[in-house]
């Protein structure tokens, strides 16, 4: 099925005007909060999906080369439990960039290019949930794409000293890379995206009913939950579970005159992933806050009425 139909399902459309271009960037095997973004970017009709980029989760102490795979497949997944076939899935890079200058290839970054230098007047926003790897080898490679694309990225430990997150962790040298790139940045740091908060609970009344879908979003995170939790997690309680890669849904969908955010340098990034102050770096937006309400209850509303039975 296309996902316009799909959509029909919500009962309303938006404005034409209001329609931006998206790529989701997404370590979709790493745990159990990406699929629920996948979903929430394709169920969100401002967003025009031109494809969905399969991110590794690797580092380069931990480098087997196969989870970038893993997220790939499991991204095919969620679009078959989500009825949607004609949204493109693309390979990224396998591995971490070996340093800030290297430029190494896939389908997905070959994606970003050619997408980022096509005669379109609306914004592109890529939407980093993982690594940014893909990212990074894409404007290594093609530097004339900066001016075209803004960069979501849900990483970083938060301001002003930061700290070891595991999405920076991944590849380090792909945030130096896009970091010291001219390309615009929206920054969700680590304690923003930690207020994305919900409860097994709460996902059981309001995502477990709605479908084949809604079965398996709530299955898979309660498994994940049972097998990675450990009380050293200061995540997780053992009956929570944070959602933060939706944030790169909610830094659009709420107003922009909300005041979440604001303009700093780019900072650069330490050896141990702390922040080191630079003040000729270039400005970024930095998030502070988030509507987390309107974020969720879009989230379970558009589960409810596109997959939900009776």
């Amino acid at each position: 099925m296309k996902r316009k139909d799909v959509l029909k399902r919500l009962g309303y459309e938006v404005p034409a005007s209001c329609r931006v271009r998206m790529i989701v960037d997404s370590d979709a095997k790493n745990e159990a909060d990406d699929q629920y973004a996948i979903i929430h970017h394709l169920l969100t009709p401002m967003f025009d999906v031109r494809g969905i980029l399969a991110a590794h989760f690797e580092n380069k102490s931990k480098n087997s080369g196969a989870s970038m795979e893993k997220s790939y497949g499991e991204i095919q997944r969620i679009l078959q439990l989500a009825e949607i076939e004609d949204v493109p899935i693309l390979p990224g890079c396998r591995f971490p960039l070996r340093s800030p200058q290297d430029d190494p290839t896939s389908e997905g970054v070959e994606f970003i290019i050619r997408e980022a230098r096509r005669s379109d007047p609306r914004p592109l926003y890529i939407a980093v949930q993982g690594a940014m790897t893909n990212v990074a080898a894409a404007l290594n490679r093609a530097p004339d794409i900066t001016s075209r694309i803004t960069v979501l990225w849900n990483g970083g430990g938060p301001y002003p000293q930061g700290r070891v997150e595991f999405n920076l962790m991944q590849d380090a040298d792909a945030c130096r890379a896009v970091l010291e790139s001219p390309v615009e940045v929206w920054q969700i740091p680590q304690d923003v995206y930690a207020s994305m908060e919900v409860s097994l609970a709460e996902l059981a009344a309001r995502v477990r009913p709605c479908g084949p879908l809604g079965q398996y979003l709530f299955d898979q995170l309660v498994e994940e939950n049972q097998l990675s939790f450990h009380s050293a997690l200061r995540f997780r309680t053992g009956e929570n579970w944070t959602l933060g890669d939706n944030t790169t849904v909610a830094v659009l969908l709420e107003n922009q005159l909300s005041g979440h955010w604001y303009q700093r340098p780019a900072p650069r990034i330490r050896t141990d992933l702390t922040y080191e102050e630079n003040p000729h770096g270039k400005m970024i937006r930095v998030y502070t806050q988030l509507n987390v309400r309107l974020a969720l209850e879009d989230l379970f509303a558009k589960l409810r009425l596109v997959y939900g039975q009776g």
